[in-house]
């Protein structure tokens, strides 16, 4: 965990403080165990002077944010990571209020990472709220727009993301029961994933504040660039949890707003990561198409961008791309499943299974979710 300023490096040393007598948590029952009961985390932090001897410090709020948000992306240890990132948020949030009571919008920051970081609602909508405020002040710092496109697409993210999981696990319960498929309840759970006007206004607003914010920036730079891709990623993972046929508007219309971005940065050509965000766009939106032709477009575009991506990918690292190899497999199983004849059929599912294995081997971390999907697939083909 570090904040790299210009000159010097700000890290966190944790230690996990035990009594002298070890003792053990209260679900411990491993009679071998010799003391599992730790005490709290204690958090120190230390900066590398130029002579390379480390020096106790006292990093900024702006520091502690940042080292909170590496810290929370750390999925080595989930648990274990989000109370040391829930730490470092709640120590940040602290100095905000105490040392830059004036800084409303790092503070406004913080309460939106913390939010995502630990799935709750008020705090992304509390820092949502802070910006609409900061953003009727006068100023000339624009980067509030983009800050505000990130906050409002997360709130409807999490929103969505929490109804798709009623609905998964309702749905569930119907499946088991034995006494049949209850067709109006199953209609009703159905009615109930339809957007909401709250759902559509934050999605509207997200998109607006994006499109404002680019096209308030007279010069794209570096430091735009980094701002802007982020939140086009937020965008796409939204609106890939738009899947019934309802959805279909509203997420091509968050899906128009982001590649609409995509074309219009420099030299996005040479960016694998936005080519595969374009295509991944496109396979997510073919499902609502109807026109059988219009669909065989959308997925030959989509070829054509992993393609290029993973060129583009291979020229600086020199092997492939594990997301472009996921994304294939994706769109293999979709013209699978649009094949004239079944052994054009499973000759592209089996060019999607060497797809997900090709991806497996660059990224072990894929395996569990693509099996998960070759799984389901295989009832479909």
């Amino acid at each position: 965990m570090s904040k790299r300023t210009q000159q010097e490096e700000v890290s966190v040393d944790n230690k996990r403080s035990r009594a002298q007598k070890e003792g053990h948590a209260a679900e411990c029952t491993d009679k071998n165990c010799s003391g599992c009961d730790v005490g709290d985390v204690e958090i120190s932090f230390v900066r590398k002077g130029v002579d390379g001897q480390t020096i106790d410090t006292e990093p900024t709020a702006q520091e502690l944010l940042a080292m909170a948000i590496e810290e929370s992306s750390n999925d080595n240890n989930e648990e274990e990571s989000n109370g040391m990132a829930r730490r470092l948020f709640d120590i940040a949030l602290d100095k905000f209020q105490k040392e830059e009571p004036e800084n409303r919008i790092g503070y406004a920051t913080c309460l939106i990472e913390l939010g995502k970081c630990i799935h709750v609602e008020e705090s992304i909508r509390e820092g949502l709220d802070i910006l609409r405020g900061e953003l009727k002040k006068d100023s000339e710092d624009k980067t509030i727009l983009i800050r505000l496109a990130s906050a409002a697409i997360s709130l409807v993210a999490f929103l969505r993301k929490r109804q798709n999981d009623y609905f998964d696990k309702q749905c569930d319960l119907l499946d088991a029961d034995e006494s049949g498929v209850d067709e109006v309840a199953h209609r009703e759970l159905l009615r109930k994933q339809r957007t909401t006007p709250e759902e559509e206004d934050l999605a509207n607003e997200a998109i607006g504040y994006l499109k404002s914010y680019f096209s308030s920036i007279a010069k794209l730079g570096e430091e735009e660039i980094k701002l802007i891709k982020p939140v086009l990623h937020e965008f796409r993972g939204y609106g890939q949890l738009l899947v019934e046929p309802s959805h279909k508007d509203l997420c091509t219309s968050v899906f128009n707003a982001a590649t609409d971005i995509v074309k219009e940065l420099p030299d996005y050509e040479k960016d694998d990561d936005l080519l595969i965000l374009w295509a991944a766009c496109l396979i997510h939106t073919e499902h609502f198409l109807d026109n059988k032709q219009e669909r065989i477009s959308v997925m030959k575009q989509a070829d054509s961008l992993l393609m290029k991506a993973n060129d583009v990918y291979m020229a600086k690292y020199k092997k492939g791309n594990p997301w472009v190899w996921e994304m294939y497999a994706m769109l293999r199983i979709n013209q699978s499943n649009m094949a004239e004849g079944e052994d054009e059929a499973l000759d592209l599912y089996d060019e999607a299974i060497s797809s997900f294995k090709r991806a497996h081997e660059l990224d072990p971390g894929i395996y569990i979710y693509t099996t998960e999907v070759i799984s389901l697939t295989i009832h479909v083909i």
